[in-house]
């Protein structure tokens, strides 16, 4: 079994002066566990500089092997003789660690029999050592693989114009991928896998035919943590699910061009958020939440807002002194950010009920008990380079807000930020 991956050979007598010695950077190469007559193993790596390969004695020659890293395909293997360490990034992580337990075990003269890790110790072959593809433009069908993989290492990805209907299961399980483009296609589903990507950091389905989202964020997925770019442009949304809100990293949302009616009222968590776009779509008005943004960039031309020439203010609803059990237990639920789209755990009734609450200023979230607002916002309070919201330039809208409790009633109305 030869393992792909990076090698860089420090040489510890020099290292131990501060200089670093040995060949350098870490080269491509492929490095395996072959075995001479006698039963001599050897521990190998071959480079395109070097096809015939750098062998190493292993039998009571292992000073120490450093695996800490080992998931993310690092290790280091120090050997007594020469004084060198060979550091290994870039690795498979399955493929490393069997090369790593073969390598103790063949170090305390252990039989390698039915490891199936030893490998001729002929030269590398140019596939064995070429440097990974980390990037792939895919603009027709004909050129799409279908009876070969992606290559494992690809780290961008852009398949445009190819059809596609689903997102290729085999695209999901490219753990380096940062930037998925999948725009100009067919799509009409996104699974819910994508979620569990592990470096992803731009996708791009612009120009398809999604007509809703699923829960492709949880709070749990790696999502959230690494998505900074999502660009949704020109496709068939009605809806955002509420779930979008938990991407913390988000710093570009575009939206243009579908066919919301209203954005997710736990907009505004979106503190990183900068560029946003939602023109040409059905929007009324804004959650108050939305005000709570600080951007760089904003679009949001050709809606429905509507010309309002005054600051607009209508109650509705009505403040309880005492909540009831039902409206306090929501309330601690969407506080503390508890998942609850679960269909199989919760009925359609309860989820329906915490989907619909309406968030305070204070942020406190609302379900029965409150007090309803409309409210004119001047949307370059949050944004100096906007567009308007018309051709006449305008950047005035509706943004809808609520009162939780009569504390809120007198600390907001009272300091007339709504008048």
């Amino acid at each position: 079994m030869r393992v792909k991956c990076q090698v860089e050979v420090v040489n510890r007598n020099v290292a131990s002066q501060g200089m670093r010695g040995g060949c350098g950077k870490a080269a491509q190469a492929t490095l395996f566990l072959a075995r001479k007559p006698g039963d001599v193993v050897f521990l190998m790596y071959c480079t395109a500089r070097d096809k015939q390969g750098v062998k190493y004695k292993v039998k009571e020659n292992i000073k120490q092997i450093f695996g800490k890293f080992l998931s993310d395909g690092k290790a280091t293997i120090r050997l007594n003789e020469p004084m060198v360490d060979l550091c290994i990034k870039k690795a498979d992580p399955i493929e490393l660690k069997r090369i790593l337990n073969a390598l103790a075990m063949a170090h305390k003269g252990q039989a390698l029999s039915g490891q199936s890790v030893l490998s001729s110790m002929a030269p590398a072959k140019t596939k064995h050592i070429e440097t990974p593809k980390t990037k792939m433009n895919i603009s027709t069908r004909k050129d799409y693989p279908t009876t070969t993989s992606f290559p494992t290492k690809l780290e961008k990805l852009k398949v445009n114009d190819c059809q596609l209907v689903k997102v290729d299961s085999r695209i999901l399980a490219l753990k380096y991928l940062t930037s998925l483009d999948l725009s100009s296609n067919k799509i009409k589903i996104i699974p819910e896998a994508i979620s569990e990507m592990q470096s992803l950091a731009e996708l791009v389905l612009s120009h398809n035919l999604l007509t809703e989202l699923p829960n492709v964020c949880k709070k749990s997925s790696m999502l959230c943590t690494t998505l900074r770019t999502l660009h949704l442009d020109n496709n068939n949304l009605s809806s955002l699910p509420h779930c979008i809100c938990l991407l913390s990293e988000l710093w570009q949302l575009q939206l243009s061009h579908n066919k919301l009616k209203e954005l997710p009222k736990e907009i505004g968590n979106l503190s990183k958020l900068k560029r946003f776009g939602a023109s040409h779509n059905l929007l009324t008005y804004l959650p108050y939440s939305f005000t709570n943004l600080r951007l760089e960039k904003l679009d949001l031309f050709m809606n429905n807002f509507g010309d309002h020439d005054r600051p607009l203010k209508t109650n509705g609803g009505s403040i309880c002194k005492i909540i009831s059990l039902k409206e306090s237990c929501a309330r601690v639920v969407r506080r503390k950010r508890m998942f609850f789209n679960n269909k199989e755990l919760y009925s359609h009734v309860i989820i329906r009920y915490l989907r619909c609450g309406k968030q305070c200023p204070c942020t406190t979230y609302c379900f029965e008990s409150y007090v309803y607002f409309m409210v004119d916002f001047d949307l370059k309070q949050i944004c100096e380079n906007l567009v308007g919201l018309d051709s006449s330039g305008r950047t005035n809208v509706m943004v809808e807000a609520v009162i939780c409790s009569h504390e809120c009633m007198a600390k907001y109305l009272g300091r007339g930020l709504f008048l």
